[in-house]
């Protein structure tokens, strides 16, 4: 019987809907560190609970080549099953090895308040005195100045007037609306037609930018003078502060944090550089996201930061080191730090009608802005801030030790001897074209490999690497490995199968012969679909069962008002072929039914060792579906 056959996926689809939707309290893991395209853990669970009432055992090693963010290792550990979990980037491996290694809550706490104590000197320089009441910036919000070409007066870049609501009242119904001829901010009607800028008493338009423009044009403010937005971006970044968001520090936890216009006395003015953040004097290599920050004129990740957060930084991680506490806490605490890397002051953009800072990489591309967000990141409220992961790190802790954590954890090179795994987690930095694993040791393989094009991993883990160097001697990672077409690199759909083929038949190597191979896809290119079927085909797999799964949540940054795929096939294969292939789950809607029809088309070329053609296989099985439009193509 399929694994596929033994899920309630209409329940398992309610589960991953509501999980979705507010993934840190449901799976506070989900907060140790960031990676990209994290499967639902509700899925991973009841995939591997199948599998144990599919295989009549209560334990059993489970496999994952492509781990990422490490979602099924910790559904495995936490079910008590041995877990060996590999990815080609140092970033993730650390991250989920530092996860999984036994640490006490206790001491994490204590560890962190003496950790915040030290740092209370790079706080004090968001803080200041009024009479007898101390102040502290939460956020400074900036907008880019650059130069008119024709006049050379500075054109503050604003995409429009409004910068940002007020407040984050449910009914606030105030807006600031920025000038672009002196970048003065005014307090308005947010149904304002124009405002008279409070600051120079040039009237502007109030108007909001209402269709995107893939060349967008500017005009200059003095002149008149028209120019494109890429040209005046390709001078040095140069930022005015407009915005603040300030807080009591002494106020009461409710006490919401107040909006407002620049004033004179803020500590907005950034600090001088000082020698240690020469460590991150280091170039960005070109790519195919980081040729964005390098149009831009950021050209060191140096760059990307206010001076305050970068030794904030620098600081935090020495200080870690001087910590006397055992070396999985200051580990926790370290990975931690290095998460805040992600709130660039120069990158992170300003959500305007929802008055927060998002990460400069929380839309799976580096933030592309031109009105940014530096966050202090000591501060006790804001998101992504130190206190906020500290205390992220405490509840992913709890969370695991109420359940089960491995005896042991080990973080190794795909360099090291093979070696046979009984208990705990073997956790392996490295491509998986080389499994640490000996032959037929897993019983279960659970992964989703990299969605073709959909995401560049390595580049953008390019900016936690750049920290990880300097906290220790980590070489940068061999991206010519990553299983994924680039430009730049100049890496096809054809390399991108050969390395998923490598990397699967490893796993047929090491999977035992009545085991099971699950994995999750979805794509809207067929190429990406005939390159996974020739890499199953290739490493000698057979599909068995499909079935559609739930998997993104429509109001995440990346999906929104996009026709991107919010569900998952489901593909279960075996090292032997069976007489059907079982087919389970809804196919209830176009996306289902689109992705059910190209999975029964790859499971019959690949059954039948690629003798069918995928296009017209899967063409066909649409039209027996009924009405449907196509989504692949």
């Amino acid at each position: 019987m399929a694994i596929v056959n033994q899920i309630e996926w209409a329940a398992l689809d309610r589960l991953v809907e509501v999980q979705q939707r507010n993934r840190e309290t449901h799976v506070p893991v989900i907060s140790l560190f960031r990676w990209w395209a994290r499967r639902s853990h509700a899925v991973a669970g009841a995939i591997l609970d199948a599998a144990r009432a599919e295989f009549g055992s209560g334990s059993f090693l489970v496999a994952d080549p492509f781990s990422g963010g490490g979602t099924v290792a910790f559904e495995a550990v936490r079910r008590g099953h041995p877990v060996y979990a590999q990815d080609l980037y140092p970033w993730p491996s650390s991250g989920l090895a530092t996860a999984l290694t036994k640490a006490h809550p206790g001491d994490l706490v204590r560890a962190s308040q003496e950790l915040l104590e030290k740092l209370e000197p790079y706080r004090a320089r968001y803080q200041w005195l009024e009479g007898s009441r101390q102040f502290e910036l939460t956020h400074v919000i900036r907008v880019r100045v650059a130069p008119c070409q024709h006049c050379g007066g500075a054109v503050h870049l604003f995409r429009d007037p409004f910068v940002s609501l007020a407040s984050r009242k449910k009914d606030e119904r105030r807006a600031f609306l920025g000038c672009e001829a002196c970048g003065g901010v005014s307090l308005r009607a947010l149904d304002a037609q124009s405002f008279k800028c409070d600051s120079c008493g040039r009237r502007s338009a109030a108007g909001r930018t209402k269709s995107y423009n893939p060349k967008p044009t500017v005009f200059c403010p003095h002149c008149g003078c028209r120019a494109e937005l890429a040209s005046l971006l390709a001078t040095a970044p140069a930022w005015k502060p407009v915005l603040v968001q300030m807080r009591e520090v002494e106020s009461f936890k409710k006490a919401s944090p107040i909006l407002r216009a620049v004033k004179i006395g803020d500590p907005v003015s950034d600090i001088n550089r000082c020698e240690e953040e020469v460590a991150l004097r280091v170039a960005i290599p070109p790519g195919v996201e980081t040729a964005h920050l390098l149009r831009e004129g950021f050209l060191q990740w140096a760059d990307l930061y206010t001076h305050r957060q970068a030794q904030t930084l620098l600081g935090a991680l020495r200080e870690v080191d001087k910590l006397d506490f055992t070396t999985a806490v200051r580990d926790r605490l370290r990975l931690a730090v290095i998460g805040a890397c992600e709130m660039a002051g120069y990158l992170c953009r300003w959500s305007r009608t929802h008055p927060k800072a998002f990460e400069a990489l929380a839309n799976h591309r580096y933030s592309r802005s031109t009105v940014v967000v530096e966050t202090n990141l000591l501060s006790p409220v804001g998101r992504g801030t130190i206190p906020r992961r500290l205390r992220a790190a405490e509840k992913g802790l709890i969370w695991l030790k109420e359940t089960a954590m491995p005896e042991k954890t080990v973080l190794c090179s795909a360099n090291s001897k093979r070696r046979p795994l009984r208990r705990g987690a073997l956790i392996v930095t490295g491509s998986s074209s080389r499994q640490i694993l000996q032959d037929g040791a897993a019983q279960l393989v659970v992964t989703d490999p990299p969605y073709h094009d959909d995401l560049q991993y390595g580049e953008l883990a390019r900016l936690f690497h750049a920290w990880l160097s300097v906290q220790s001697s980590t070489p940068p990672p061999t991206e010519e490995a990553e299983a994924v077409p680039n430009t730049v690199r100049s890496t096809s759909t054809e390399q991108y199968e050969q390395i998923v083929k490598e990397c699967l038949a490893e796993s047929r190597r090491t999977l035992s012969p009545n085991g099971r191979l699950v994995l999750t896809f979805h794509n809207n290119n067929l190429a990406a679909w005939t390159a996974l079927r020739n890499a199953l085909s290739g490493a000698g797999f057979f599909v068995v069962g499909l079935a559609t799964v739930s998997a993104e949540n429509p109001a995440d940054h990346s999906k929104r008002n996009k026709r991107s795929f919010l569900c998952d096939l489901v593909i279960e294969c075996a090292p032997k072929r069976d007489a059907h292939v079982a087919v389970s789950g809804r196919n209830d809607t176009e996306q289902r039914r689109n992705l059910l029809a190209v999975g029964l088309a790859l499971a019959e070329s690949v059954n039948d060792r690629l003798g069918s053609s995928l296009k017209e296989s899967y063409e066909a099985h649409l039209r027996r579906m009924g009405e449907a439009e196509k989504l692949i193509g």
